[in-house]
């Protein structure tokens, strides 16, 4: 059975339900330590829930306590998987998560603790990087320090990047054609009347499609040739800023902003994330953020061929043009959530089971007409984790 990992989606019973069930595997047993009652409810009004679910079933959870923002510290409060479901690395993987998460937001350290007689949990954890800070009578406190923050690269070459490879363009006539019209009708309901802001607006083409909803729109990019070629297109209709997003200066907060295609590229994606909450984002301002999904059929389909590892992998092509990760609906949620973002709508655009040099050739034929693409979109709104992209529409958080 696939698991599938959610950020925060348990309810307090479900958690309850789960703890009691692991009680068994807990050492010593958790309802001899806790109300289980009582400890669900703190657990999904105090910590960030790392879930694993399998047929709508809560089988593995990871809860950590990391609301202190004063505080380097953050602290592991629960780790639980059902006993029928041990042994299969569920819990490593929810562990890496948190450990990617708590990273993410600053964090220097992890605490946890774990009796001593639980030598399976003990050395899961080790392997994980955890050592063992001091020891009580019985149960052992075990920290994990982090690295120190990955500073973001200082040679990439963003011109070269949004060039064409062998065997990969940087983009293709089914993003221009497809996916550009569809996203457009896939944000337009959200839209706010006022200014628009355009994080990554590549050679302009997807820009000219806001400038019948906006008249105000400012376009931040990193290459100097995109950014020409955008002018010749659009000449002065639109405020074109030369800056990465990680050091742009930005004259306003706007009311709606676009990040379509681009988080992917990004060294720190929270980190970028988290300026957009903080410091970009207008009061009542709405953010559209879009990118390519790992979970697509076309995807998993390569998988499958064995023409990439699994649905999340970096292909060499993708490297060279700059990508650092490959999302999916769960995963990007925790890096928007992680950043402060609050999410109000999630969907998929345009169900894919081709990959894009596959539609390139078929668009140039009389195969695929009007109402099959639109076939495919109203699917993928059904099927959102098995479209081409994932699309989060999300506004400001405290």
């Amino acid at each position: 059975m696939a698991l599938e990992i959610s950020l925060n989606k348990a309810s307090v019973e479900q958690i309850a339900a789960h703890l009691l069930a692991c009680d068994p595997v807990f050492v010593p047993p958790l309802s001899g330590r806790v109300d289980i009652g009582s400890y669900a409810s703190k657990i999904a009004e105090k910590s960030t829930r790392f879930e694993g679910w399998v047929e709508g079933e809560l089988v593995g959870l990871v809860a950590v306590y990391c609301n202190e923002k004063a505080n380097p510290l953050a602290y592991i409060t629960s780790v639980s998987v059902l006993s029928q479901w041990g042994g299969q690395g569920i819990a490593s993987q929810l562990i890496k998560c948190c450990i990617d998460h708590v990273s993410k937001l600053g964090f220097v350290q992890i605490e946890l603790e774990v009796d001593e007689r639980n030598q399976a949990a003990t050395h899961l954890y080790q392997k994980h990087g955890f050592k063992i800070k001091k020891k009580d009578a019985c149960s052992a406190t075990m920290c994990l320090t982090m690295a120190k923050e990955i500073k973001m690269e200082t040679q990439r070459d963003y011109n070269v990047e949004i060039k064409d490879t062998a065997d990969h363009q940087y983009a293709y006539s089914f993003d221009f054609d497809v996916m550009h019209p569809y996203m457009i009708r896939s944000f337009k309901p959200f839209f706010n009347n006022g200014s628009l802001l355009e994080l990554g607006s590549f050679k302009g083409d997807f820009t000219r499609r806001f400038l019948e909803h906006f008249d105000d729109v400012t376009c931040v990019e990193a290459s100097e040739v995109a950014i020409e070629e955008a002018k010749q297109k659009l000449g002065d209709k639109v405020k074109f800023i030369h800056s990465l997003f990680e050091t742009a200066e930005l004259p306003k907060r706007y009311d709606n902003i676009v990040l379509t295609h681009v988080l992917e590229h990004i060294d720190d994606p929270v980190r970028v994330l988290k300026r957009i909450n903080d410091e970009w984002l207008a009061e009542g301002g709405r953010f559209f953020l879009v990118c390519p999904n790992a979970n697509a059929p076309s995807r998993q389909i390569a998988v499958k061929m064995g023409l990439i590892s699994h649905n999340s992998a970096v292909t060499p092509a993708e490297l060279e043009h700059g990508h650092r990760c490959t999302y999916s609906l769960d995963t990007l949620e925790r890096d928007a959530v992680a950043a402060g973002l609050k999410v109000v709508h999630r969907t998929g655009i345009f169900f894919k089971a081709l990959a894009n040099f596959q539609w390139d050739k078929l668009l140039n034929t009389d195969i695929i007409s009007e109402e099959y693409l639109e076939g495919c979109y109203k699917l993928g709104q059904l099927y959102p984790d098995l479209c081409s992209s994932v699309f989060l529409m999300c506004e400001r958080g405290d």
